[in-house]
């Protein structure tokens, strides 16, 4: 019992440390903006709380950049939102996920900015195996959605997508589902000229490119069988592959090696780190991200994980754009668990004995 007291605090500094970053401040016309970046614990429950106590003006936005976390943290501060009746905003170029955007959700107003991303799953649990759906977490999620108002067809639509995966939200989807949310305004001229026009065809371009690297990466995250005939449909014939040209075969070979050996896999690009620029002439863009991976085998239990810049070359082809060049360089990788680390994984197998042993 003394163990496991350890291990439990142990477990909850962890969590602490990698807390979401809130920041509040004063905007010149009177009215705040709240930031909120990082990954939703426990403890930021109580933090935004503190933060917002002396916010009293309904004149005030919440801003998210976050790929998620805690189920109950994005409940609760959305709900604390809705109270306040501030607004939510996703600004230009940023990602808010899975309790992110549960928490997005609850503002009296709702916001996305150029390219932002908005996308939903289902709430899940972690066994040996990986994620699980929850029956009673899409119970609890279900019931907040629906004290926002939101109708059975969208919250079915918010929580129908399986934890391995992520449903990105349009602004289509939101007005088809009857989910409130409008562009952040931008200053606009009536008689634009032709140069204005061009950049807003470069900017459409830029944002498609975007949007196929981030599929590619949502996809890359799926059940093996299906990852490499979607990998299949996305490389050209040719590609430069780290700087050499392969044949598309000869990569997909490559990403099968790792789909193999790796049974669950989970990218995910860092918020605002994806830029893409086009050529002014032509088809052809390029795309640069940074992005972070968590490998884990079920077989062995083995685990990877590490962070990369990337680099992609995309064609916008027609219905069927093709990626023409890929290259990537990790830049952090994880060094040997530590005595913390070691500590937490020795007493978890010891666990898993004894449980056995009960059984028994």
């Amino acid at each position: 019992m003394h163990s496991i007291r350890i291990l439990t605090l142990l477990l909850v500094s962890l969590s602490a440390a990698n807390a979401a970053e809130i920041d509040v401040r004063r905007l010149d016309n009177g009215s705040m903006l709240i930031l909120v970046e990082g990954e939703f614990e426990r403890g930021d429950i109580d933090a935004f709380r503190t933060k917002i106590s002396s916010v009293a003006t309904a004149r005030a936005t919440v801003s998210f950049r976050s790929e998620g976390g805690s189920l109950v943290t994005g409940i609760r501060i959305g709900a604390l939102i809705r109270e306040k009746k501030f607004a939510t905003v996703v600004p230009d170029g940023a990602s808010c996920a899975s309790a992110c955007a549960l928490a997005w959700l609850g503002g009296a107003r709702r916001f996305v900015g150029e390219d932002a991303s908005v996308g939903f799953h289902a709430a899940y649990i972690l066994k040996s195996q990986g994620p699980a759906e929850s029956g009673p977490g899409n119970a609890v999620m279900g019931a907040y959605l629906n004290q926002l108002g939101l109708s059975e067809e969208a919250i079915l639509y918010i929580t129908k997508t399986a934890p391995t995966s992520i449903q990105w939200m349009s602004l289509e989807d939101a007005a088809n589902y009857g989910i409130a949310v409008a562009r952040l305004p931008h200053p606009s001229d009536a008689d634009s000229s032709a140069a204005e026009s061009a950049q807003q065809l470069e900017k459409s371009r830029e944002q498609r490119a975007r949007e196929v690297v981030r599929l590619l990466v949502q996809r890359s995250s799926g059940p093996s069988a299906e990852v490499v005939p979607f990998l299949a449909s996305m490389y050209a014939e040719t590609v430069v592959y780290h700087g050499k040209s392969t044949p598309r075969q000869a990569i997909l070979l490559n990403k099968n090696r790792v789909a193999d050996r790796w049974t669950e896999r989970d990218y995910a690009i860092r918020p605002g780190s994806l830029s893409a620029t086009c050529a002014r002439t032509g088809t052809t863009c390029r795309v640069k991200g940074v992005m972070s991976w968590r490998f884990y085998d079920a077989k062995t239990t083995r685990r990877s994980r590490g962070i990369e810049n990337f680099e992609y070359r995309v064609v916008l082809t027609g219905d069927a754009p093709q990626i023409i060049a890929e290259t990537s360089s990790v830049h952090e990788r994880p060094s040997a668990p530590g005595p913390l680390k070691k500590a937490q994984r020795d007493f978890q197998q010891l666990f898993a004995k004894v449980a056995k042993l009960v059984k028994k």
